[in-house]
């Protein structure tokens, strides 16, 4: 039967010593590249994530085309000279496909998750620095060893295999054969991986669909600003400087303004009830992670509207159009692994600082935030100006985010460095309070989280292990007298939405109100400044649609 198929005598058929062997050693080969893809059915199952038989066909068809592809170019590129350049390119690919499901299982085994499109997007913008403090914080070192391990056994194998696979005598297929059967393996690698269905390649799809949104965005700047002439032509608001304070990875339910039995936040509790000053109950991000978040809170795109982010108007745009001149500080890197509509709102900005020179090799700070005061106080002075200052908060590692002065909580626990991390931030804006406050035209000042960190499950803020202590943030915003004198109508609603739900997507509707700026397709009903805000825990939504707060334990 193998002669007559192969068209010849295949393996030394008539040794059946050497049939055995030979056959053993294809057979290691072909299950060294199956397995490796097969074991992410076995992954997403243990991670107790649904997968109908409808995937399961999907991914198994797919497993076993592309297995077929490796196995088949990599047997008969020691029987065709000039298919051997093939040879090593193949076992590299099968190579690759074990590193990828190794990681897969890595990643399962610190989250008790599968993969998303979002976990892939945010391991593209983590730097060097972070995948170490990643690793610090979710695998022991007996762990990694043996991750280690298995990898070099497979490798090993792999390569003798490799090896003693050259020296087995096989008779040459014909080449019309051998292009019909790769071929109608690659089609069926194709149809498979095109169906939603096929979760491994959907996810891939949705990480490029992604990609190709950031993209847009920066490439239809020009357009954006067309729209935006239109504002040039509108009546001018007053004079008025305005400070945008974003931080990082910073969870409510840690500071003891919101109620933490630590004293966490002593300036902050010291203020909140003071004149002028706003402190916000129910505020939370629209996502985990700190692009998807900032890309919706500092454009006109939202959870809520349909509006494509390639269309959506920056806040940093906007302030340009009606005359503000704005200001971007940084404590974080500036580029990560691309262009992020992040990175380009950014560089939109007329004046610069970046205290962090790294330029997204690293997380390392080589300066704390309370740096970022000294860049303020050296301001000129500005008649009208939007200012953002971007901290790096309580991003992990908490324990570089502070100086040994505020290792208040000695302990060697996770929840002591992130609580030493709040504290500083909390002296932090205090300093920056004051600086902003002796601006020269001070107007206002708004506070807002990117996102928080479950410090107490020890989880981060990693979407695919999602927590509502992710997505529950601070808020808080302070106007000067003169402000209040000018807008006292601006001021009582939001006083009377302090206890309202909001999400952080919504801060762009919320500022433009705020900044008194007339623009046209601004959606009343997104704004903390609008008497038409009537948004609760019912309607709103965070992790980009997928979770309603009213699912959160402790929401109304």
């Amino acid at each position: 039967m193998l002669k007559y198929l192969f068209g010849g005598d295949f393996i030394a058929y008539n040794d059946k010593k050497q049939i055995f062997s030979y056959s053993r050693i294809y057979f290691y080969n072909y299950l060294l590249a199956l397995l490796p893809l097969l074991s992410l059915l076995f992954c997403k199952t243990a991670a107790d994530e649904v997968i109908t038989s409808v995937n399961m066909a999907y991914y198994s068809i797919f497993s076993l085309s592309f297995t077929n592809i490796i196995f088949f170019l990599y047997y008969y590129s020691t029987a065709y000279k000039t298919l051997r350049l093939l040879s090593p390119v193949v076992l590299l690919l099968q190579i690759c496909t074990f590193l990828l499901s190794t990681a897969v299982w890595g990643y399962y085994t610190s989250s008790q998750s599968f993969p998303t499109a979002t976990t892939i997007l945010a391991l593209l913008q983590t730097n060097v620095s972070e995948s170490y403090e990643y690793l610090q914080t979710n695998f022991t070192g007996q762990t990694l060893l043996l991750f280690l391990f298995l990898v070099l056994v497979y490798l090993v194998f792999s390569l003798l295999l490799h090896l003693r696979l050259k020296s087995c005598r096989i008779n040459n297929m014909p080449p019309v054969a051998i292009a019909v059967f790769v071929l109608l393996n690659l089609l069926t690698v194709y149809k498979s991986s095109m169906t939603p269905d096929n979760f491994f390649t959907n996810t891939l799809r949705e990480t490029r669909n992604a990609l190709a949104q950031y993209d847009n965005f920066s490439a239809q700047k020009n357009a954006r600003q067309k729209i935006l002439g239109s504002l040039k032509s509108l009546p001018k608001n007053a004079a008025g400087v305005y400070v945008l304070v974003i931080g990082e990875s910073q969870n409510k339910g840690h500071m003891s303004a919101y109620g933490y039995h630590r004293p966490t936040t002593p300036w902050l509790q010291s203020i909140k009830n003071q004149h002028g000053f706003l402190l916000f109950d129910n505020a939370y991000s629209c996502h985990s992670h700190t692009v998807p978040v900032l890309t919706y809170a500092l454009t006109a795109k939202n959870q809520y509207n349909t509006l494509p982010l390639e269309q959506a108007a920056s806040i940093i745009e906007i302030a340009q159009a009606a005359d503000f001149h704005t200001v971007w500080i940084s404590n974080q890197v500036k580029y990560g692994a691309w262009d992020t509509p992040v990175s380009v709102i950014a560089d939109q900005s007329q004046t610069q600082y970046w205290l962090n020179g790294h330029l997204g090799e690293t997380t390392q700070t080589t300066h704390f935030d309370l740096s970022l005061v000294d860049v303020l106080k050296k301001l000129p002075v500005f008649d009208k100006a939007l200012i953002v200052v971007h901290l790096m908060g309580n991003h992990g590692s908490y324990e570089e985010r502070y100086p040994h002065a505020f290792n208040r909580w000695t302990g060697k626990s996770h929840i002591d460095k992130y609580d030493n991390s709040i504290l500083y931030n909390d002296f932090v804006m205090k300093q920056l309070f004051s600086a902003v406050k002796d601006l020269p035209n001070f107007q206002g000042m708004i506070y807002f989280s990117d996102h928080a960190d479950d410090v107490d499950a020890g989880l981060g803020h990693d979407a695919s292990r999602f927590t509502f202590d992710m997505a529950r943030i601070p808020l808080y915003m302070y106007f000067s007298d003169n402000y209040i004198q000018k807008y006292p109508h601006t001021m009582a609603i939001l006083k009377k939405h302090t206890s309202a739900y909001f999400t952080n997507d919504l801060i762009f509707d919320t500022l433009i109100n705020i900044m008194q700026i007339p623009f046209p397709v601004l959606e009343e009903t997104n704004s903390l400044a609008d008497k038409n805000y009537k948004n609760t825990s019912t309607n709103l939504k965070t992790l980009y649609g997928k979770k309603s707060l009213s699912e959160d334990p402790f929401a109304d």
